[in-house]
């Protein structure tokens, strides 16, 4: 598809990013478990009302007395356990040593997601008002959470303004996913469609230019023009993209790599990309 025949544009454009309104009814009627300082911080900070409870090992360090002066400061219910186990529903690999809970677990409503049109309302409607162009993250079949939330880390970390997951092919947002993104999933609107591809021909009639990122094929990272409004796409790690997606991608980009390995894990490519496109945006800014 040539330029001429998207809509314009302009450089000279801000995206304004709404944060996912606490009163936004989650996707499912249930209670998600989350453990760590980060998360439960983040969570405390940016939607207090999702949480229903934040439990404290007795045992714990002076670190959590901020959060509990925040949940007291929030009419916040706390309470304390000589162990979680008395918590119920935790991970199945809580005894491993991977649980770090750090001594804070919080009850909190299942986390909210956007509808496509309501992250399309927060991203291209508004972006006459200052010059920031949208930048979005598309997931194919990312369904490691540990990739999911070091992702959303790097998302956050480099203005990523909204990611898009398919509701069949994607790790569910659990606590595991808020923990492996230290809490940064509270800054950042998530939406979960139906259809990928479909979603990604929605984001091309907005002017939306489509990135996909591949093991090697037209483009470096180096040598693809990033100051386009854009949706960089990942595929999983052990097929990449789907073929139906792929098809939907403007252009194909690739890490350049000078060693012996020929690709590398999903969360750290998708990081590598993220942080080219912030290099070349500062550049022309």
């Amino acid at each position: 598809m040539s330029k001429s025949n998207r809509k314009k544009t302009g450089t000279n454009r801000q995206t304004i990013v709404k944060t996912p309104d606490t009163s936004h009814q989650p996707e499912k009627d249930n209670i998600e478990i989350i453990w760590g300082i980060h998360p439960v911080s983040e969570l405390l900070k940016k939607h207090p009302r999702r949480i229903s409870e934040i439990i404290f090992l007795k045992k714990s360090s002076g670190r959590l007395q901020k959060i509990i002066d925040a949940a007291k400061a929030e009419s916040i219910k706390i309470r304390f356990e000589s162990s979680f186990e008395k918590v119920g529903r935790l991970p199945s690999y809580s005894g491993q040593n991977d649980f770090r809970h750090q001594g804070v677990m919080a009850k909190v409503s299942a986390y909210a997601t956007l509808s496509l049109d309501e992250l399309l309302d927060s991203v291209v409607d508004h972006r006459d008002k200052d010059g920031i162009r949208p930048l979005l993250l598309a997931l194919d079949s990312i369904q490691d959470p540990y990739n999911l939330g070091a992702i959303i880390r790097s998302a956050v970390a480099g203005g990523v303004q909204g990611i898009i997951i398919p509701k069949d092919r994607s790790a569910p947002l659990s606590g595991i996913v808020a923990k492996s993104s230290a809490g940064t999933i509270a800054n950042i609107n998530i939406c979960k469609v139906t259809n990928l591809a479909t979603a990604l021909k929605r984001l091309k009639k907005e002017g939306i230019w489509i990135f996909g990122a591949v093991g090697s094929d037209d483009k470096t990272i180096y040598e693809a023009d990033f100051s386009l409004p854009t949706c960089l796409v990942v595929g999983s790690e052990e097929k990449g993209m789907r073929p139906l997606i792929r098809s939907q991608c403007d252009f194909l980009i690739s890490i350049p790599m000078e060693g012996k390995l020929d690709s590398l894990n999903a969360s750290v490519a998708t990081a590598v990309v993220i942080f080219e496109v912030v290099r070349q945006r500062m550049n022309i800014s």
